[in-house]
């Protein structure tokens, strides 16, 4: 390792200047765009949306839509009056010996047959019909993955999560051993290819696994173009750094809402979030190695040519071999002894050092588990969005456009009040607000989609603070494998995530048919005690029983 800090060669060439912010906004583009889409398409691309069996025998009347669920579907009231359909299950009856009058089939604005309780009620023996007022098509409704085949998507989401556990890790150590430049071109090869090939998958299975594979470069291509945006830069600036590829990240979630609403096919939305993004292989020309990377591993010819650039387009002067004559002048001044330092010696750091020395054990641990909640939340958020009873596309836009408002307010309270505290009071917020959501009526729906909202304006700032601190916390030859480590962790917390998204609907259908079986068995209840024998034989049966329960 040199003993030269980087941070003093910045005070030479400038923390800032306009070498820095060219690369620092050429970066925020892999780092972000490519991250958010890949993360978060499957929310439009397996979006699931309202749905009832579908009955071909009524197809051949000219019944509308409503006409047919009003007569072929059982269901519930809700809260405010309106009904709700069973997803799943179905009325068993001859509809076309039901509605044959007189050999003719009733219009679309006849009045229908009432449907009655002793009606048979089935699962869905023909397949479903599906809501288009959202999507054109999507994976779930090409598929029919509802129903028993509804645990599909979450799977496929756990299984994305299961990659990026490995990704995290393997390229946090690449990038620490190899180069952030050489862990970035890698990532974005692969993870664009496989995109596209994602758009041509034959079934969910093969889905399933190209996203599994995708997953190892999510999210290192976020974390792998940030460190290396952030070692560009003097440390005033690193706010600045993780404040402003945060709100990249979130135009990208609204950019995404947005062709996925002008889109509304699944396959067109998976290549316009894949094809384009085989321009950002140019970058291969234009981004270099961190320099900073390059002094600790003691590369300083590499790092000199690099230094030499930052200054010409800084329009700072230098003289050649600079960093080679910094060098010189800090061994003589350690030999000298007229400077506190010591030489570091030019060792590999590894992973196991995390939990050798005690204050970086201690950063550490604090770390992942911040990381596992801020996960979890945000994650959950963003695919709940489509359970919120608005647009789906309504909803993910204003949940991507909040968070830009969120970093703002941090950039400034961060360099005013510090990261710990920020950090703190923002994952309060974005609880309190989450929680709240429990005690709301089930009607009141722009108040859950408010405090979703809220609960996300907290966890996205709670997030941007976190990168800025880990990338200072951390030092620079185990930052790159510290925060694959955390993020691997967080990994672990974010498998569940999904299914907790999936309990809400099937929260929703399992109540709805509940309601519906317990409402058909107390009507057949009710039709068999209108005999009067029967009510009688009934109500000794219970009397009788009672008695021998409570007898002394």
């Amino acid at each position: 390792m040199s003993s030269i800090d980087f941070d003093d060669v910045l005070q030479h060439i400038g923390e800032r200047g306009l070498y820095q912010q060219i690369m620092y906004y050429l970066l925020c583009i892999p780092a972000t765009i490519p991250a958010a889409f890949l993360a978060f398409s499957q929310v439009f691309v397996s979006a699931s949306p309202e749905h009832w069996c579908r009955v071909p025998s009524l197809d051949r009347h000219p019944l509308a839509a409503d006409q047919q669920k009003a007569l072929a579907i059982p269901y519930t009231l809700r809260p405010d009056g309106r009904r709700q359909y069973s997803r799943c299950y179905m009325y068993d009856v001859n509809f076309t010996a039901l509605l044959h009058v007189q050999s003719q089939s009733i219009g679309p604005h006849q009045q229908l047959p009432l449907p009655e309780s002793g009606w048979n009620v089935t699962k869905c023996l023909y397949g479903w019909n599906y809501d288009h007022k959202d999507y054109d098509s999507t994976l779930v409704t090409e598929l029919n993955l509802v129903c028993d085949d509804g645990w599909w998507p979450s799977t496929s989401t756990t299984f994305f999560y299961v990659g990026s556990l490995f990704g995290n890790v393997v390229f946090g150590w690449v990038a620490d051993k190899w180069g952030r430049r050489t862990s970035f071109f890698i990532i974005l090869f692969l993870e664009v290819n496989l995109s596209i090939l994602t758009a041509f998958s034959p079934n969910y299975v093969v889905y399933t696994v190209l996203r599994t594979i995708n997953g190892l470069f999510f999210p290192a291509i976020y974390q792998i173009p940030f460190i290396l945006a952030l070692e560009l830069m003097g440390p005033r600036h690193r706010t600045f750094a993780g404040m402003v590829i945060c709100m990249f990240f979130a135009l990208g979630l609204s950019l995404l809402a947005l062709l996925g609403y002008l889109l509304r096919n699944w396959y067109t939305l998976s290549l316009a979030t894949s094809v384009p993004f085989v321009l950002l292989f140019s970058y291969y020309w234009i981004i270099p190695e961190s320099p900073r990377w390059l002094l600790s591993k003691n590369r300083i010819n590499e790092a000199e040519e690099i230094v030499q650039t930052m200054a010409r387009v800084n329009g700072k002067r230098v003289s050649k071999n600079f960093l080679r004559k910094m060098e010189l002048e800090n061994k003589q001044k350690l030999r000298n002894g007229t400077t506190g330092q010591q030489e570091i010696p030019n060792i590999s750091a590894t992973p196991m050092d995390l939990l050798r020395y005690p204050n970086i054990r201690k950063k550490f641990f604090i770390l992942a588990f911040d990381w596992v909640a801020n996960a979890v939340a945000y994650n959950g958020l963003a695919y709940n969005a489509t359970n919120l009873g608005v647009s789906d596309y309504l909803a993910f836009f204003i949940g991507g456009a909040v968070e830009i408002p969120s970093y703002i307010i941090t950039w400034y309270t961060m360099d005013r009040w510090g990261r710990r505290w920020v950090l703190c009071l923002t994952m309060l917020l974005g609880g309190m607000a989450c929680m709240s959501c429990m005690f709301v009526p089930e009607d009141a729906v722009w108040m859950t989609v408010s405090l979703a909202m809220i609960g996300k304006f907290g966890i996205a700032a709670s997030f941007a603070v976190f990168y800025v601190f880990v990338g200072e916390l951390l030092p620079t030859v185990l930052r790159s494998q510290a925060m694959g480590i955390a993020s691997f962790i967080a990994g672990i917390g974010l498998l569940g995530f999904p299914y907790i998204v999936y309990l809400v609907s099937a929260i929703i259908c399992f109540s709805s048919n509940s309601k519906i079986m317990f409402s058909r068995t107390t009507k057949l209840l009710d039709k068999f005690l209108e005999f009067p024998e029967t009510r009688d034989r009934f109500h000794h049966d219970i009397s009788l029983k009672k008695d021998l329960l409570f007898q002394p």
